[in-house]
């Protein structure tokens, strides 16, 4: 069996303005590697709005430690889009939260960051690529994400559905973004 082993990135103390400072760590794992364990404590009782869409599994995960536990997390899917009819390979980030008691600390910042690394240098994708409600496009902008001009369209049981919110790209290289529809070329993320 291949255990995929990606690179732990052991991070400093938490901020100064922490009282209760503690070591973290940054880890970038396949999806398929996560355990039975690692698998429970990731399904929190999210207190974020539900899109009534169906959703593709992704392949990868970040996941921020302290305190012996999963504080915030993210997860990557990589797939190639069609831009204008352009195709356009891209990471796509979704699943973005932090446990509430843990949230302003800078922890997803830091999945971001960590992210965009793994995406852009491992990964060799071309763009980031999130769909995002109006309400936090500020936090992803100050993290180099810009807004992008759909329509992003992407599959269901029913056929192609719109995203109705926001679309945002992470440059990766050199390419511009190309203009026009988002196809998804399957499920959201």
């Amino acid at each position: 069996m291949w255990v995929r082993v990606i690179r732990v990135c052991p991070c400093p103390k938490v901020f100064a303005g922490d009282v209760d400072a503690m070591e973290t760590r940054i880890e970038v794992r396949a999806e398929d590697d996560l355990t039975e364990e690692e698998r429970q404590q990731l399904s929190w009782p999210w207190d974020v709005p539900e899109r009534d869409f169906e959703w593709s599994e992704p392949d990868w995960c970040v996941l921020v430690w302290a305190d012996g536990q999963v504080v915030s997390q993210l997860a990557i899917a990589e797939r190639t889009c069609l831009v204008a009819g352009q195709p356009v390979k891209v990471g796509g980030v979704g699943n973005v939260i932090a446990l509430p008691a843990w949230r302003g600390r800078g922890f997803t910042s830091r999945a971001m960051r960590r992210a965009a690394a793994f995406m852009c240098q491992e990964l060799g994708v071309e763009f980031g690529l999130l769909v995002c409600e109006e309400d936090v496009v500020a936090f992803y902008e100050r993290l180099g994400w810009q807004v992008v001009e759909g329509p992003l369209t992407f599959d269901q049981s029913g056929g192609k559905a719109t995203w109705p919110a926001v679309a945002m790209v992470l440059p990766c290289g050199g390419r511009e973004w190309p203009e026009g529809v988002i196809d998804l070329c399957g499920r959201p993320w």
